[in-house]
C-alpha cells in the first residue's frame, strides 16, 4: 500500500512526502511525534497534522488509472519517427571483455559476421520519408550501428548519398549520428567531417583502463590506434571534433570516473558519457567475472568528488541528475508541464516506461527484422521486418505491448515510482521478462517504502547541501 510518508535528511531535518498530490513540505520533529501518535505532542502540531489528514494525506493513495496502447497512437508514432538506426553490420574487429553481444551475456542474437541489406535498408528509409508527418521543424536522425559500423562502411556512404538525394525532395533536415570504436576512423574522417556526423566514440581512459578493448585476432589493446586517430581528427579538423565528437566510457575494475574523466578531459577537453556494465541477462557461468569486472558508478563518483581538483560539472553528478528527476516527476513542478492534469478528470498513466513503437526510433538489423533500438534484444521484441516491402503488423504490436501491460500493472500498483518509472520491460532479466504473469516476478527498478525513503534521503540532502539547484532546475529544465 502506498501511503504519505515522512523521511529525514542528513542533516536530521523531517519531510512529509505525499504521493497522490506529489508534495514534499518541511515539518517539525513535533510533527513527526503527532504521526506516530505520541501522547505528549504539542497541540499546534496536532491541529496541523489533523488538517493534513483530513485533506487527504497519510490516507491510503488512489489506485493509478492505467492505460492500455491503441492502434492509432502507434500509427501516429510511425509517422512521427524522429530517428531510423541501421545495424550496419554485426561484426566487430574488437572482442571487449564485458561487451553485451560477447560471452559474458547470453539471449542475443547469435552473430554471424553479416553485413545489413542494402537495398532493405534503402526500402525502409523511402518509406520511412514517405509517411512522415510534415512539421515546422521536419527532421531525422540516420544513426549507424554495430557491431563496428565502420567495417561496412561502404553501406554507410550508400544511405547518406541516398538521404542526401532524398532530404531536399521530401523538404526535411536529415542528421547523421554513429557510435564507433575508432579503430577505422582514419579511413573515413574527410566522409564524417563533410556530412557532419555526430560522433560517440568508445574510450575507457588510458591505456591501462583501455585494455578490456582488445582486438578479436591478436588480443591486443586497441589503446594505441584509437588515439592515434582520435588525435588526427582533432588536429586536422578542430572545429568539427570540438562541435561534433563525444566520449562514450564503460566503468569497470580497471578505471574509475576520476580516471575516465581526468583522462578525457585532459587530452580532449571533453566530458564523457559513463555507463555501468549491465547486470542482466549474465551467463550463470560468467557471474564471477562479471562481479569482478562491476564497478558502482555512484560510489567510484562519490570518491572522485572528494578531490577538490575533480573536472566533473555539478549538472552531471548523480545526484544532481537524481534532483532533477525529483523535481520533474516527484515534485508540485510536474505540473508545470503537465497543467492538463491539474483539470478535473484522472490522468491514465501506461505501466514502465517502455518505450511505444517508433516514439523514440526504429531500429533495421542485419537479419531485415525492425527492433525498438539498439538497447533491446531483437529475440524479446520486433515490431516488423523488411523485404520487397516494410511490413509491420500495427494489430499484433497492440496486442503484445497490451498483454505485457496487462500482467506487470498489478506490481506498478505497489510500486512508490509507478507514476515516473525509468525501467524498460525489454531490458529485463530474461528470466523476469518471462514471469510477467508469474508471483515470483520482480522489476530491477521496483520501488517498495525502504528503497523510496532511501531515494528522497539522498534527494533532500543533496537539495540541502546546494540549495539554488531548486530555482536552476526548475527555471532552466522543468519550465520549457
Amino acid at each position: 500500500m502506498i501511503r504519505t510518508l515522512i523521511h529525514a535528511s542528513e542533516n536530521d531535518n523531517l519531510y512529509i512526502y505525499d504521493h497522490q498530490f506529489r508534495l514534499s513540505i518541511l515539518v517539525h520533529p513535533e510533527f513527526r511525534k503527532a504521526y506516530e501518535g505520541s501522547p505528549d505532542v504539542h497541540p499546534y502540531y496536532l491541529k496541523k497534522y489533523e488538517y493534513l489528514r483530513k485533506q487527504g494525506f497519510f490516507s491510503k493513495s488512489k489506485p493509478v488509472n492505467f492505460g492500455t496502447v491503441n492502434e492509432s497512437m502507434i500509427k501516429n508514432n510511425m509517422a512521427e519517427v524522429p530517428q531510423i538506426v541501421f545495424e550496419t553490420t554485426d561484426f566487430c574487429n574488437l572482442n571487449c571483455t564485458y561487451c553485451a553481444l560477447g560471452d559474458v551475456y547470453e539471449g542475443f542474437d547469435v552473430r554471424n559476421q553479416k553485413k545489413i541489406n542494402t537495398e532493405h535498408a534503402i526500402t525502409l528509409l523511402k518509406y520511412i520519408l514517405d509517411i512522415k508527418h510534415k512539421s515546422k521543424k521536419n527532421q531525422l536522425y540516420i544513426s549507424f550501428f554495430g557491431g563496428e559500423p565502420l567495417f561496412n562502411g561502404d553501406f554507410i556512404k550508400q544511405i547518406v548519398e541516398v538521404a542526401n538525394l532524398l532530404k531536399s525532395e521530401k523538404e526535411i533536415e536529415i542528421r547523421y549520428t554513429m557510435t564507433t570504436n575508432a579503430t577505422l576512423l582514419n579511413k573515413y574522417i574527410p566522409f564524417l567531417v563533410d556530412n557532419e556526423f555526430e560522433l560517440l566514440i568508445s574510450l575507457d581512459g588510458n591505456e591501462v583502463n583501455h585494455s578490456y578493448r582488445s582486438y578479436r585476432g591478436n588480443k591486443k589493446n586497441s589503446f594505441e590506434k584509437v588515439i592515434e586517430n582520435i588525435d588526427m581528427l582533432q588536429r586536422d579538423y578542430p572545429e568539427y571534433f570540438i562541435n561534433h565528437v563525444n566520449f562514450n566510457a564503460v566503468l569497470h575494475n580497471r578505471n574509475s570516473v576520476k580516471d575516465i574523466y581526468e583522462f578525457i578531459y585532459s587530452r580532449y577537453h571533453k566530458i564523457p558519457r559513463i555507463a555501468e556494465l549491465n547486470p542482466c541477462d549474465v551467463s550463470p557461468n560468467k557471474e564471477e567475472l562479471f562481479n569482478k569486472m562491476f564497478h558502482d558508478k555512484r560510489k567510484s563518483e562519490a570518491e572522485y568528488i572528494k578531490d577538490q581538483s575533480n573536472h566533473l560539472p555539478h549538472e552531471e553528478m548523480l545526484q544532481y541528475k537524481e534532483l532533477t528527476d525529483f523535481l520533474k516527476k516527484y515534485s508540485i513542478n510536474y505540473y508545470v508541464s503537465n497543467i492538463i492534469d491539474l483539470f478535473p478528470g484522472e490522468k491514465k498513466y501506461l505501466p514502465t516506461s517502455t518505450c511505444l513503437p517508433f516514439w523514440k526510433k526504429l531500429m533495421l538489423t542485419t537479419n531485415s527484422k525492425l527492433a525498438l533500438c539498439e538497447k533491446v534484444s531483437y529475440h524479446k521484441l520486433t515490431v516488423g521486418e523488411v523485404g520487397e516491402t516494410v511490413m509491420i503488423d500495427v494489430p499484433k504490436i497492440t496486442r503484445q505491448y497490451n498483454f505485457y501491460y496487462e500482467h506487470v500493472k498489478e506490481k506498478c500498483q505497489q510500486c512508490y515510482a509507478n507514476k515516473s518509472c525509468d525501467i524498460c520491460m525489454f531490458v529485463m532479466n530474461n528470466s523476469n521478462l518471462n514471469k510477467l504473469d508469474a508471483e515470483e516476478f520482480k522489476c530491477e527498478g521496483f520501488h517498495d517504502l525502504g528503497t523510496f525513503d532511501r531515494k528522497l534521503h539522498r534527494v533532500f540532502s543533496f537539495l540541502e547541501k546546494y540549495p539554488e539547484d531548486n530555482l536552476s532546475i526548475t527555471e532552466n529544465v522543468v519550465i520549457v
